[in-house]
């Protein structure tokens, strides 16, 4: 299995000990689940995939291309593609409640 990650958060830090910049994409063995709420998964090759997720609002892969925001673990937005969701992690909660109303699932 192998997963590519996006850090979206920043404290996360290399072997070497220099601190890894936010935006910084990484192909992995397998998923960082220590390092959760500071990534996004952008791809992954392997049946034990996972959505990182907690409280709140968080970034979840749909299918190859197609992502979706869930909240405490419900989809809360149509599919949008990963263009669409760039800086949703870097939203205010405000911000992020007025951009879900605006991609919210069809009734």
């Amino acid at each position: 299995m192998s997963v590519r990650v996006k850090i979206t958060q920043p404290g996360i830090y290399a072997s070497t000990g220099k601190e890894i910049a936010v935006g910084t994409e990484l192909t992995l063995k397998k998923e960082p689940k220590a390092w959760a709420g500071r990534y996004e998964v952008i791809s992954s090759r392997g049946e034990d995939k996972e959505a990182v997720t907690g409280e709140g609002y968080a970034v979840n892969q749909k299918g190859v291309g197609w992502f979706f925001v869930s909240k405490d673990g419900v989809p809360v937005t149509k599919s949008l593609r990963k263009d669409d969701l760039e800086g949703f992690a870097d939203m205010s909660d405000e911000d992020k409640a007025a951009f879900v109303e605006l991609h919210k699932v069809e009734a």
